[in-house]
């Protein structure tokens, strides 16, 4: 495999070569220009003109001297995958690109948590809703199987099995639009907004509906009404709906050494508030539960870095008002005087 593109003579040398580059990295932007006909690289894979290659080559290469021990024995193993599985299909027609390799690429961008262009390499392939619904059908057989709803499984396989589905779950909704999960504006949206769904889950909190509430906050956190609709009725008891949320929840927050900061924050938050006397007591509140004080102190600026940070904060706070009439969040409080934090046993 040559690293200097200036030295590869080659058409279809060049375009194995760079698509080797694009799978190291799960990157679409090289297999784009090669799948457009309306690139001039498109153009100029089907012609063979090796020096437009070289100039687009020139673009879009890399150093390999950068490279990693790991990663330049991977890039030269993508080579050698790219040669073999679809070398004659490259050779006889290097654009489009063959189908079958848009499926790998999209499974490698997805592995690496490259959303947009494992959505662009299942889409130009005509298998992405293909793909979003195998995703979804194996976390409903996992959700559905003896292991889950086998009241005697240990908590362990439970929480195990469980992580699996949020995981699927999750790729499945992020393949199929990139560009869900927007929190700082679902969390605007819901709590000044959207009052119809704001008076909705308000209504489940003032009756302490639990599976209502589980069942809103799974939803809203999915971001996609689809999904949540083929996996809701999966999600067959209490405990099952609750381990998926509190697994989502600490997905969404970047793991559980940061959902523990979040849930550590709520909790001196609670306290905090209910011990609360003066405006300034109030006040602090909100910079309790972020962990910081924000630069303008304004409540809608703690309620977007809060939702940005740990998504599920946007279920668990309310807009509420100081004795100055100053808004600020605060944790949510039930007429029991338990937090939903704890009334859902999300920090448990």
């Amino acid at each position: 495999m040559q690293t200097d593109y200036s030295t590869i003579n080659d058409s279809y040398e060049m375009t194995v070569t760079l698509l080797s580059i694009s799978y190291l990295y799960g990157d679409y932007a090289i297999p784009y220009h090669f799948m457009n006909s309306n690139s001039q690289v498109y153009l100029s894979a089907q012609k063979g003109d090796i020096i437009a290659l070289q100039k687009f080559a020139s673009r879009n290469w890399i150093d390999f001297d950068v490279l990693s021990d790991k990663q330049k024995q991977e890039i030269k193993e993508n080579y050698e995958k790219i040669k073999n599985k679809y070398g004659d299909k490259l050779k006889n027609k290097p654009a489009p690109l063959p189908l079958e390799f848009l499926n790998d690429l999209g499974e490698r961008a997805m592995s690496l948590g490259r959303y947009m262009d494992a959505h662009s390499a299942f889409k130009d392939s005509g298998e992405l809703e293909k793909k979003a619904n195998q995703l979804i059908v194996e976390a409903i057989h996992i959700l559905e199987s003896k292991e889950i709803n086998d009241s005697d499984s240990p908590l362990e396989i439970l929480e195990t099995k469980i992580a699996k589905t949020v995981e699927l779950v999750f790729q499945a909704v992020k393949l199929k639009n990139p560009f869900s999960g927007q929190y700082q504006k679902l969390g605007t949206d819901l709590h000044y907004e959207d009052a119809e769904s704001l008076r909705k889950f308000k209504k489940y909190i003032d009756q302490s509906l639990f599976k209502e509430i589980i069942e809103f906050c799974i939803q809203f956190l999915l971001d996609d009404k689809n999904i949540y609709g083929k996996i809701s009725p999966a999600l067959s008891s209490g405990k099952i709906r609750r381990l998926f949320l509190k697994t989502l929840a600490i997905k969404l927050s970047a793991g559980k050494e940061n959902f523990q900061t979040f849930v550590n924050n709520y909790q001196h938050a609670v306290k905090n508030l209910q011990a609360a006397k003066s405006e300034q007591d109030f006040l602090e509140v909100q910079k309790t539960l972020l962990g910081r004080f924000t630069g303008k102190n304004h409540y809608i600026q703690y309620l977007r870095e809060l939702s940005l940070e740990h998504p599920i904060s946007v279920l668990l706070v309310s807009t509420e008002t100081t004795p100055e009439n100053q808004h600020y969040i605060a944790p949510l409080i039930l007429k029991s005087g338990i937090s939903l934090l704890d009334f859902l046993e999300l920090s448990s």
